[in-house]
């Protein structure tokens, strides 16, 4: 018998930068937008997929979240982030349709 698989979206966002200067894109920092990219993964993949935002500007970040955006500035990547079960799949703007084709896509190379 096989086990459906999950995924697990983060959307990784530091709303203490600025990327970009006119259009930024979708505002993830808006708890409407991530509930909802949350609604529509899960009328679409049902429970195999959520969403989670994290926001990098926080007070209190952990060893891991410091460690994180201490890479991404060392990279150079422009954020927001977006990774799947960890590992990063975009960097810099998406939409809600970025994420649904990204999640597909994962589910055929069975990552």
């Amino acid at each position: 018998m096989m086990t459906q698989r999950t995924f697990t979206v983060e959307i990784v966002d530091d709303t203490s930068r600025r990327d970009c200067d006119a259009d930024c894109g979708t505002d993830w920092s808006s708890p409407e937008m991530v509930d909802l990219a949350g609604q529509q993964v899960e009328q679409r993949f049902g429970g195999a997929a959520t969403v989670q935002y994290r926001d990098l500007a926080a007070d209190e970040l952990d060893a891991g979240q410091q460690e994180m955006k201490r890479n991404i500035r060392q990279q150079g990547l422009s954020v927001p982030l977006l990774l799947v079960n960890g590992r990063l799949r975009v960097a810099g703007l998406f939409d809600i349709r970025r994420i649904v084709d990204v999640i597909e896509a994962e589910m055929e190379i069975g990552q």
